[in-house]
């Protein structure tokens, strides 16, 4: 509860501007499988809805405060809702029909959360999300941004992959990284293509992969971020 007060005094203090509710479905059963904060956009036909009004705001921070907490879950969120400050996004809850995701803890959805947000997107103004900016693909997750991310990368392969492997051809890279809310490296999953190099040789690269993403990367700290959340990385080593 107190930490509830304190997120609503930090947004109060942040002078949240609007409101944007990013709306899918309440029902698990509508979605193809399970969706999180940060693939949300990738992936739902959602309606966004712009909330100003600054007492329903408030309204809606007071019912965050009677929230009850429980332990940290994964759920498939179906309403995602952006706190907005001076243009810049200052908080981000997400939601199902059973849960909360705020600050990176969760709690219990109430009936009365569902049916107040059920009322401000009906009051709410419809806003076109054709042309929204997507963060997330590919590497922007690093803490440094996409770019260092891949010459990062690429000076340490080039500096630990063998010549005879680099004389195989073109070698295509996708690896699957999930991380914490503070940016560290949980798990790695990579997989080396290349129809020439062997099987012993593909195991090689795949632990130099690993040990490079486990050790040397730190992503961007996310509080939404999910234990069932991956990373993808996808990249080809240019060979002689």
């Amino acid at each position: 509860m107190l930490f509830c007060f304190l997120f609503t005094e930090c947004l109060a203090k942040q002078k949240v501007d609007s409101m944007y509710i990013r709306y899918f479905s309440w029902e698990d059963y509508n979605q193809p499988h399970l969706i999180t904060c940060t693939n949300f956009e990738y992936e739902l036909p959602y309606s966004e809805y712009c909330i100003s009004d600054q007492i329903t705001i408030y309204k809606f921070l007071d019912k965050i405060n009677d929230l009850q907490n429980t332990s940290n879950t994964d759920f498939s969120v179906g309403c995602k809702i952006l706190f907005i400050g001076d243009g810049k996004v200052v908080k981000t809850a997400c939601l199902s029909s059973k849960f909360v995701l705020i600050n990176g803890r969760t709690y219990f959805c109430t009936k009365d959360l569902i049916d107040y947000i059920d009322n401000m997107v009906h009051n709410g103004v419809l806003v076109d999300t054709h042309n929204k900016y997507i963060y997330g693909r590919y590497g922007d997750e690093y803490i440094h941004g996409r770019e260092a991310l891949f010459l990062k990368f690429e000076t340490y392969l080039a500096k630990n992959i063998p010549d005879k492997i680099k004389k195989s051809g073109d070698i295509r890279i996708v690896v699957h990284c999930k991380s914490d809310k503070k940016g560290k490296t949980t798990r790695v999953v990579p997989k080396v293509y290349n129809n020439k190099l062997s099987d012993c040789e593909k195991k090689d690269i795949e632990c130099l992969i690993t040990k490079f993403f486990t050790h040397k990367v730190k992503w961007r700290p996310d509080d939404t971020r999910m234990m069932s959340d991956w990373i993808t990385i996808n990249y080809k080593i240019k060979t002689r």
